[in-house]
């Protein structure tokens, strides 16, 4: 086989049967020269049956690595290294690419020599894959990211948008230079956003203003199955400052009030959003309202930190409707032990709180 153009990178975990169903897509392409590399993140034994079939059926296609190391960072990091191809273009095993999708992000790519990320648009569906849920779907500029970039030049002509991986298309020198995923946040969540923030800081973005793949909306037994020993609400919160960190480290300067301030609004929405999450568990409301007091130092004329804070002090029965208060087992699942300090989240690095400035 010659060298391909395209390196498709899957990584393999917990999807079962649906993983054929992504290969297949690949398969499917109207572009030719590409490889498939499934790289098997310590997958289920089901999934294991249904990618390789594929692989046995398409010699020479689909390679398949082994990468031990749990997440997601890890797993597309293995398949990255491994790749042949000029670009890469990343798909998670329960999604699908249209059958362009790979021309088209080549030709954007092509005609854009200094871009360094190609993305488009995707289609949501139902988890069975028989009904559109939401089309030409594009995952605009987060509300941190026009706080922090929004008014210079280069967002206003380039916005740093926060696709999904399954639509990322870049070129493998880029990732060379730039590094590759940051392990850090294995096993999943915002090692997403974060790659593409270097991504961005290193070129423009390529938007193709069409769908180019069917994202899968989970069902709650299918999220459950992955996130299972995998993840929690715990690990989440903690890769979200994590980011927050290495956002500080990068952008904070103490001596710009204007800056400061950003970093205040940045912190209020990202503890606001903490608290919300803290309100959904049966004994999170001390919590809850603690960090929401936080969010209001932050940013004491925030309507919306008020409005939260208020509504902490609602009786029982109107607090679990407000809050969305669960007592089913996923929620169950998603103890906060190890949170009682909310004081440790978003802050900066040598331990001052950013509310505390001037």
């Amino acid at each position: 086989m010659d060298v391909p153009k395209i390196s498709v990178v899957i990584t393999a975990f917990r999807s079962g049967e649906l993983i054929k169903e992504a290969i297949e897509s690949v398969l499917a392409q109207t572009f030719g020269n590409f490889e498939i590399i499934i790289v098997d993140n310590n997958a289920s034994e089901e999934t294991k049956t249904a990618y390789t079939k594929l692989v046995n059926s398409n010699p020479g296609k689909i390679r398949v690595v082994h990468e031990n190391v749990q997440g997601a960072c890890s797993a597309r990091n293995r398949g990255i290294r491994e790749a042949k191809g000029v670009y890469i273009a990343l798909l998670d095993d329960d999604d699908t690419m249209y059958p362009d999708r790979l021309f088209k992000q080549f030709i954007a790519m092509e005609n854009n020599p200094k871009g360094t990320m190609a993305y488009g648009g995707l289609n949501i569906i139902s988890f069975d894959g028989k009904k559109i849920i939401e089309k030409n779907k594009y995952w605009d500029a987060q509300y941190w990211v026009t706080i922090l970039f929004g008014d210079s030049l280069r967002f206003q002509s380039d916005p740093l948008s926060l696709p999904p991986p399954s639509v990322f298309f870049f070129r493998k020198e880029v990732v060379d230079k730039i590094g590759l995923f940051d392990e850090r946040f294995n096993p999943i969540m915002v090692e997403d956003t974060e790659f593409l923030l270097r991504m961005w800081e290193a070129g423009p973005f390529i938007k193709i203003n069409e769908p180019l793949i069917n994202y899968r909306l989970a069902s709650q037994d299918f999220a459950n199955q992955k996130r299972s020993g995998n993840t929690n609400f715990l690990k989440v919160q903690k890769n979200l400052n994590l980011f927050y960190s290495i956002l500080i480290e990068k952008y904070f300067d103490p001596s710009d009030k204007k800056n400061i301030n950003k970093f205040k609004k940045i912190q209020s929405q990202w503890l606001r959003e903490l608290s919300l999450e803290l309100f959904e568990f049966k004994d999170g409301k001390s919590l809850g309202r603690k960090t929401i007091l936080r969010a209001i130092k932050c940013e004491p004329l925030s309507i919306k930190n008020w409005k939260w804070y208020a509504r902490s002090f609602m009786p029982g029965y109107l607090y679990k409707k407000v809050f969305n208060v669960k007592d089913n087992a996923y929620y169950l699942l998603k103890n906060i032990e190890g949170i009682e300090n909310v004081d440790s989240f978003f802050i900066t690095p040598n331990k001052v709180k950013i509310e505390s400035l001037s």
